[in-house]
């Protein structure tokens, strides 16, 4: 029985105390604040799903080698090194008009600037590397809002809100996933270029409720380190003992289920899909999935704890593989609706391991560095992601189809093991150092305490 559940799933990863920042929340839930964080996630998932999932598609289908899709990977690169931008991040920032507000909405607008440049740049193989150019830049600028965002979740989330609102940020970006799929649908009925305008208004809309909101103040944790004169430090987060063990992890994490995803849409170009049907599929089923997933986890979660929860997810990834191996052997694919509730039934089982190791990423953060904690994670998680998404297209042309999914299935439960067992020493480590946290907190002067909670 893991820690979560010796509690009924709620004791180590749901402490009161933690970090000191969550004692007077109780069960009590923010919604609105919920809805905006996970409205802020959509905004930012929108262009890196677009990247990852509609374009792998749309060259395919214009005979680019699964060789190729490497290039494609290319935009995740920038973000192998947010690490080092969450050290500028987290360091700097306007109090007055709120810290992460100062990089969240100068990023949006630039993001956005430079994600509606595509308009003047065709689609084309001939094209393709001043496209990757360009969402190369759109990657750094986004990076760094990625960094406030995330930081801003986790400082501002309490324990008892944590499933709810991660459930409802998985959700939402699994709907910019989809809105960003659908565009490519949108490409036929109104051209590249104003889908490309609308892509961008869309992604400056879904960040106005964050950019609006009052931001909070900072957390006990944040506020305590820096009335000891203390700075962010990379350093501080790498030597921690509960690094040792998250940080390969979201390598892991990073690797397999890209490793996956990245065949998807060439998988389906090659199955004869046009790319009308293709935008059905791929939102129908991951709209959905994502719904059940986001309604399911929580639940799951608060009656037979985290480990056990992401252990339905894992179980459920060989019968995954089989299919899309079934599916490639067929002559003729089965009727469109059957083959979306398929998939769809599928992503909702897989995407609840997903959601889980999302929650507990929010949960592993210290509150008194959330951006360069949470960064320093994404970092390993984006380096998995590049080279599962490198990868991917040579080991389905060499292996074909049939075996590359058992493969990506395996990669994916090797690290889904991984998580489950060292749930324990992980959730334990982190409790660990969040009480000396908290003990520092207690120990600061009770001027200097006073004196920022006044700012």
């Amino acid at each position: 029985m893991t820690a979560a559940e010796s509690s009924g799933g709620q004791a180590s990863w749901g402490g009161q105390n933690a970090g000191g920042a969550d004692s007077a929340a109780g069960d009590k839930k923010d919604l609105p604040k919920l809805v905006t964080l996970a409205v802020l996630h959509m905004a930012q998932y929108f262009p890196i799903a677009f990247t990852g999932v509609a374009l792998p598609f749309m060259f395919r289908q214009q005979g680019m080698p699964l060789e190729m899709l490497w290039l494609l990977a290319l935009p995740n690169m920038p973000r192998l090194f947010k690490f080092l931008m969450a050290l500028v991040v987290d360091n700097y920032g306007s109090a007055r008009f709120g810290r992460r507000k100062s990089w969240i909405v100068p990023c949006t607008m630039i993001g956005a600037a430079t994600y509606a440049s595509l308009a003047f740049v065709e689609p084309t193989l001939e094209l393709v590397h001043i496209m990757v150019a360009i969402l190369v830049v759109n990657a750094f600028v986004m990076g760094a809002q990625d960094i406030a965002v995330d930081a801003y979740a986790a400082e501002s989330m309490t324990d008892a809100e944590r499933p709810v609102g991660t459930a409802l940020i998985n959700l939402l970006g699994g709907v910019a996933s989809v809105l960003s799929t659908a565009a490519i649908v949108l490409v036929d009925v109104l051209g590249w270029s104003t889908t490309m305008f609308a892509s961008a208004f869309l992604l400056v809309v879904a960040a106005a409720p964050a950019m609006i909101r009052k931001e909070p103040p900072p957390p006990a944790a944040s506020a305590a380190r820096e009335a000891r004169g203390e700075r962010p430090s990379l350093i501080r987060a790498l030597v921690r003992s509960d690094s040792w063990f998250i940080l390969p992890f979201m390598f892991a994490f990073g690797f397999g289920p890209h490793f996956f995803l990245t065949i998807l849409g060439p998988f389906w170009a090659d199955q004869g899909l046009t790319l009308a049907q293709y935008g059905i599929l791929a939102p129908v089923a991951s709209v959905c999935g994502g719904i059940l997933a986001a309604t399911a986890t929580p639940w799951l979660i608060a009656r037979i704890g985290m480990a056990r929860t992401a252990t339905i997810g894992l179980a459920i990834l060989p019968l995954e593989a089989a299919v899309y191996v079934y599916f490639d052997a067929l002559a003729q694919l089965p009727m469109l609706a059957t083959l979306t509730a398929t998939i769809a039934l599928l992503s909702f089982a897989t995407a609840i391991f997903n959601y889980t190791v999302t929650i507990s990423r929010f949960r592993w953060v210290s509150k008194a560095q959330a951006g360069t904690d949470y960064s320093l994670q994404s970092s390993f998680w984006n380096l998995g992601v590049w080279a599962g998404g490198s990868a991917a297209g040579f080991v389905a042309a060499f292996f074909g189809y049939a075996w590359f999914f058992p493969i990506a299935a395996l990669l994916t439960i090797i690290g889904g093991v991984y998580y489950v067992t060292q749930f324990d020493r992980i959730e334990a480590l982190v409790l660990a150092r969040e009480a000396q946290e908290l003990a520092q907190e207690e120990s600061q002067p009770s001027g200097e305490r006073a004196l920022e909670n006044a700012r």
